[in-house]
């Protein structure tokens, strides 16, 4: 059987063997020999030379958090920038936003498979992506390949279970015990369990294995030890051992995001990491967690503004897939949603307005009435969108219709008023001169500035004013004939006498008989 240098060598040739592109897979059984071989090496010569195996496994399985969030954030960035995309501009971000990604991991998978969607785009950016191949030195044929996946991040310390910790501890050499065994047990997982809560994990790890020399089973040791050994291994501390520059950086970058100060924050937030990684932290979370925010927040508001733009130029539809890019990074974003409403909206009430400008349909004074109303509408949303193009040729349209509305409400009263002049009854006469005042007050309504209107309107209510009195009159004069006395019936003669301009009519003519 092998002794244990010859093991702990044979795995070192085989992690030295490995393709710097090793996959997990390949990785996971040589990492269970590994966490064998430090067990079995506990308390020897040769604890050193497996921790640092494990170290190097554990180094290929997990690369750096920060580098893998970067990219992740990068990733993101570029696949939304492209599902969003309004035009060419888009996908050369997009591109450029992965040839930062590239310079961090040339090897991403995710990377490739979205410049190779980025290479379908057009000829152009093909060749643009060829190049960028090329001047990284990266052999990757371009062709249609499957579905891009999303990127799933490296499994945590977290993530193991009991399970992966049970390893053998036959191989510890055995302690003599005292009569009060059970008590040094007690006292030395009660130290073990203060030392990790305080994230002293070496410490834990040498009170653990004091515990297993006197009971090797003990469960709660050999998990307190595995812990340690995982988190030790992969440069996880807790929050309380952050330094105090660090954390003051980082709440300053706090308060930076609630103002809005995106740029500011996100370089305190990169300075409270290197602080933390210079007193030896390699991994917080909670800043590598704070800087994908503010790349998400960056990217939110770079949408928002593509929308706006967008917006600004009338094209409503790719603005608002913008503003719902923008929400999908940023859920919360009150900015995107009051946006998305705004454009759904302004859609609506346009195509409303479009609708009622091509099928109106009724009398002259019912489309004065649509089209007036269809203008208030226009102007409520140009106050909304006051650059927009698209509105105010509508507005422009309904001002002309009903410019066009107006002069055949103006022809429509001349036209009443001659046939007034032709007819011989009264009554005919005041029906035809209300039918004037009425087109010509419609018109007045619509354009009240007009003065050669206004004078026609006027004189339209005199000549009904006449007709109206000319009316009464023959109404008295019959009241006075009827009583057939000498004096009333000479008023009546002078009465009618007046009214000579309307001796065509027929009542007017029955009475002078009489």
């Amino acid at each position: 059987m092998a002794t244990l240098a010859q093991q702990i060598a044979e795995l070192r040739q085989r992690i030295q063997a490995l393709p710097v592109d090793a996959r997990p897979a390949e990785l996971t059984p040589l990492e269970t020999e590994a966490r064998a071989l430090l067990t079995a090496s506990k308390n020897t010569s040769f604890e050193d030379e497996a921790k640092a195996l494990l170290s190097e496994l554990a180094r290929r399985s997990a690369p750096p958090v920060s580098e893998t969030a970067s990219i992740r954030s990068m990733i993101r960035r570029a696949r939304i920038r492209m599902e969003m995309a309004a035009g060419d501009d888009d996908f050369d971000e997009a591109i450029d936003i992965l040839s930062e990604a590239l310079a961090q991991d040339s090897t991403n998978s995710d990377v490739l498979a979205l410049l190779n969607q980025a290479a379908l785009r057009s000829p152009q950016h093909e060749m643009k992506v060829r190049d960028l191949l090329n001047r990284y030195g990266i052999a990757f044929e371009l062709e249609p390949g499957p579905a891009i996946q999303s990127y799933v991040p490296p499994a945590s310390a977290s993530d193991y279970t009991e399970s992966e910790s049970n390893t053998s501890t036959s191989d510890y050499a055995p302690v003599s015990r005292s009569g009060n065994a059970a008590a040094q047990i007690e006292a030395l997982m009660n130290e073990a369990a203060q030392a990790y809560y305080a994230g002293d994990y070496q410490k834990t790890i040498d009170a653990a294995n004091r515990v297993l020399s006197l009971q090797p089973d003990h469960a709660a040791a050999l998990d307190y030890r595995q812990k340690s050994e995982d988190n030790l291994i992969r440069g996880i501390v807790p929050d309380h051992r952050i330094p105090f520059d660090a954390r003051v950086a980082y709440n300053r970058a706090n308060s930076l995001v609630r103002a809005g100060n995106y740029e500011e924050a996100r370089r305190l937030y990169r300075e409270a990491r290197d602080i933390a990684e210079r007193a030896g932290i390699n991994s917080w979370k909670d800043a590598e967690q704070a800087l994908l925010d503010i790349e998400d927040l960056a990217l939110a508001r770079e949408l928002l503004a593509d929308g706006d733009r967008l917006l600004a130029n009338d094209d409503w539809s790719e603005a608002l897939r913008k503003y719902e890019g923008a929400q999908r990074v940023v859920p919360s974003d009150p900015m995107a949603q009051e946006r998305i409403e705004l454009v759904k909206r302004v859609q609506e009430q346009y195509d409303k307005a479009s609708v009622a400008l091509n099928m109106m349909t009724g009398s002259l004074n019912e489309r004065v009435t649509s089209l007036q109303t269809l203008l208030n509408t226009l102007a409520s949303m140009r106050q909304i969108l006051p650059g927009s193009a698209r509105l105010r040729t509508m507005a422009e349209e309904a001002s002309r219709r009903i410019q066009t509305v107006k002069v055949q409400l103006i022809d429509q009263g001349k036209g009443a008023l001659t046939r007034a002049e032709a007819a011989s009854a009264l009554d005919e006469r005041q029906r035809l001169i209300a039918e004037a005042v009425r087109a010509y007050e419609t018109a007045n309504n619509i354009d009240p500035g007009d003065g050669s209107l206004t004078q026609e309107l006027q004189a339209a209510r005199q000549a009904e004013a006449q007709i109206s009195d000319a009316r009464g009159i023959i109404e008295r004069s019959s009241a006075l004939i009827a009583q057939n006395f000498d004096n009333e019936l000479f008023q009546a003669r002078n009465m009618l006498a007046g009214l000579r301009n309307h001796a065509q009519d027929p009542k007017y003519l029955s009475l002078i008989h009489i």
